[in-house]
């Protein structure tokens, strides 16, 4: 057998590539005709021996009677490797990109201690959450927990202190955990009655390609930590590699979404899988998770917009035209020489179509001119899933002052991320940091236009310095309460701009 190999930066596994078939001895030859008048359905073990006739002394030996069973064995699991092999072919291995390479593979492998059982969610919004249900409202029912005259976002932030930053439990448990102390009025009161909405985790990407588990591995967004943080809703990113998976992209997609359905289906006491607003408000009634599905980059659409309807029926709820690189859809905000100069015919016909669907428009790694594309053309509110601000940090993936007000005017809303180099000149952040690109959004765009869209699991350089993972997303609601915002703004930052945009557009 010939092989052609390269090695994983990531993993130092090697990845091997087979061009020829295996080349048959003598002894396999026997275990063929065996395997062939089975077929013809005669008995194995009697073919197996009648094919030791045609052997010379020491190969009958070996392929004797008391070893019959053990060559049969051999012979069943070689062919179900080659039909494998014929049916399937190998998978091409194509570089990785820079993201990829960048990412630390130790932090996404099991836990090597084993974790606790995970309850379900307590019932904490089961009354407030009927179908016509005000998603901007306080999902409190208490009149008391009203601020009454808190200051707005559009006042000046409060200076930080030391330890402004910190999580607001000072048992050590995360907040948004069903074992926090949560007295009413206190931060842990104040999140644990909030709907959390997280708009972009890249977890799929280490499902289907380490073979992760979506319950307890040691990633930023397993769903203990996502439980533990309190988070309510999260957009799972279906991303597949252009570099790697270009020629093979819808193949690979529908690979990762059927891998994160079955994850999904493993943890139903967790979390269900949801595509519209009203199944998010009945998942979140029975107290659990609801996951949705978005696609970072428009390479499985191909070159027939039909594609959008066969994703949508997958169960895709947003899509972004592109990741950061140009494509057969539209230009992207990172390579500097522009292909289409915007969106592509076809990713004109794409936008078009989710329109008529029901499905989000994502606009984040989108170029200038392709951002003006979709907001002069869409027909419903746009996201972005996962983005900053120039006004705070200027970045080529941040969103411009001019794009702030375009969103606010067309309805949609942003989800801050929490990458620390399009947060800080410095490349090192910490929760300030966002709530800084959080402040900015909501005075230029307005307070009902801006959200949380992490990039968890997705991050190549240290998480901002506070929330290292899922489970530290109560540090944001204490952020946002120590910089004088009100408990119905904390509400909407949280998640409930985006639950009014899905309400809209998810039908």
């Amino acid at each position: 057998m010939r092989v052609s190999g390269s090695t994983s930066p990531i993993s130092g596994h090697t990845h091997c590539r087979c061009y020829s078939r295996y080349s048959a001895t003598p002894a396999l030859r026997s275990i063929s005709m065996a395997l062939k008048n089975s077929a013809g359905k005669t008995p194995i073990s009697s073919a197996a021996n009648r094919t030791c006739q045609n052997l010379d002394p020491q190969e009958a030996i070996m392929a004797s009677k008391p070893i019959t069973m053990l060559v049969v064995g051999l012979a069943c699991l070689g062919g179900a490797a080659a039909l494998r092999y014929q049916t399937q072919g190998p998978r091409e291995l194509e570089p990785r990109d820079q993201k990829t390479e960048q990412m630390i593979e130790a932090a996404m492998q099991p836990s090597p201690t084993p974790q606790p059982a995970i309850s379900v969610f307590p019932p904490r919004r089961q009354a407030s959450l009927s179908p016509n249900a005000n998603p901007n409202a306080s999902p409190s029912a208490n009149p008391s927990a009203s601020p009454g005259g808190s200051p707005s976002p559009g006042t000046s932030p409060s200076p930080l202190g030391a330890g402004a930053s910190a999580s607001p439990s000072a048992s050590g448990t995360p907040s948004g955990s069903p074992a926090a102390s949560a007295s009413a009025g206190s931060v842990a009161d104040l999140h644990q009655r909030a709907i959390v909405v997280d708009t972009h985790v890249e977890t799929p990407f280490w499902i289907s390609e380490k073979g992760v588990k979506l319950r307890n591995f040691n990633g930023q967004s397993s769903l203990d930590k996502l439980k533990a943080g309190g988070v309510d809703v999260v957009f799972f990113s279906i991303y597949v590699n252009p570099a790697r998976y270009g020629k093979t992209a819808k193949r690979q997609a529908e690979f990762i979404i059927s891998a994160l359905k079955r994850e999904i289906a493993s943890n139903q006491d967790l979390i269900e899988l949801a595509t519209s607003h009203a199944e998010i408000q009945a998942i979140l009634a029975k107290g659990k998770m609801a996951g949705l599905m978005g696609m970072e980059g428009g390479e499985a659409i191909e070159s027939s917009v039909t594609n959008v309807d066969h994703f949508y029926k997958l169960g895709v709820r947003y899509l972004g035209p592109t990741w950061s690189v140009h494509n057969q859809l539209g230009d992207s905000s990172g390579p500097k020489v522009p292909r289409w100069k915007g969106l592509s015919p076809l990713g004109k016909q794409v936008i078009q179509r989710m329109n008529q669907l029901g499905m989000l428009i994502d606009v984040s790694h989108l170029s200038d001119p392709s951002f003006q594309d979709v907001l002069k053309l869409s027909t419903q509110p746009v996201i972005a899933s996962h983005s900053g601000v120039d006004g705070v940090h200027v970045s080529p993936r941040n969103l411009s002052n001019d794009m702030l007000k375009l969103i606010s005017v067309n309805g949609g809303a942003v989800g801050i991320l929490f990458y620390p180099p399009f947060l800080e000149a410095s490349g090192k952040a910490d929760v300030a940091s966002v709530a800084k690109h959080i402040h900015h959004a909501a005075r230029v765009a307005g307070i009902d236009h801006v959200g949380l869209g992490s990039d968890f699991d997705g991050l190549d350089t240290p998480p901002p310095t506070g929330l290292k993972d899922a489970s530290q997303f109560p540090a944001i609601t204490a952020e946002l309460k120590q910089r004088g915002y009100s408990e119905s703004d904390i509400f909407k930052v949280l998640g409930g701009n985006f639950m009014r945009v899905f309400k809209q557009v998810l039908k």
